[in-house]
């Protein structure tokens, strides 16, 4: 009985040494097989890789070739517009130029016309200026040599200045209205308006009072 059960014992270690082993090298075999999945996962991973790859370089060699196309064309546009729009500015500084000058021209020949007519009249003015301090003069040494009647002289050259005063008004109203009569001519034949005004402003230029009080 004791040797059956030594025997029974034995038949059993053997039997799960053997389980063990079948065990151990299912395991092995199965580790075996994950490793060559792995080693072509690997292997598929790389050329996919390299794959991808060699699209991608083809897709920037294409985008590289396309932009420097995009580049060249932009230039070659940008070249053409700045070529253009400088000939327009050189017309255009032309026309102006040519503008200005035929501009000039008239303002010079209107101003030469308004200036010889105010030249006249400045000449007759001063004449009668002249003139009449003159007789002014004569007035104040009348009545320096006339004390026996200074109060009744000083009035008569009071009332000769008003009176010379008031004529002196009269010539420069009517020069006033002759400048501005010869001012709406100008405007009326077309000079342009700054011109004009520019004109008017030197010829309306106020008088000074010849007699102070």
């Amino acid at each position: 009985s004791s040797v059956s059960t030594q025997s029974t014992g034995a038949r059993e270690i053997a039997y799960q040494t053997e389980l063990e082993k079948q065990r151990i090298e299912k395991e092995k075999e199965i580790a075996h097989m994950r490793a060559l999945q792995e080693r072509a996962k690997d292997q598929q991973a790389e050329k996919d890789a390299l794959r991808a790859k060699r699209i991608q370089e083809e897709v920037e060699r294409e985008q590289r070739k396309k932009d420097k196309e995009a580049a060249v064309k932009k230039a070659q546009t940008e070249s053409h517009l700045r070529k253009a729009r400088e000939q327009q500015v050189q017309m255009q500084e032309h026309f102006l130029a040519i503008e200005a000058q035929r501009e000039r021209q008239e303002f010079e020949r209107v101003l030469k016309v308004q200036q010889h007519g105010q030249k006249q009249e400045e000449e007759k003015e001063r004449d009668a200026r002249t003139k009449r301090l003159h007789h002014a003069e004569e007035v104040r040494k009348q009545i320096k040599e006339k004390e026996s009647n200074l109060i009744h002289a000083r009035q008569m050259f009071f009332e000769e200045g008003i009176k010379l005063d008031q004529e002196a008004q009269e010539r420069r109203r009517r020069l006033d209205e002759i400048k501005k009569k010869k001012l709406e001519e100008l405007q009326g034949a077309g000079v342009p308006s700054k011109y004009v005004n520019e004109v008017s402003r030197r010829a309306m230029k106020p008088q000074t009072s010849l007699i102070t009080h």
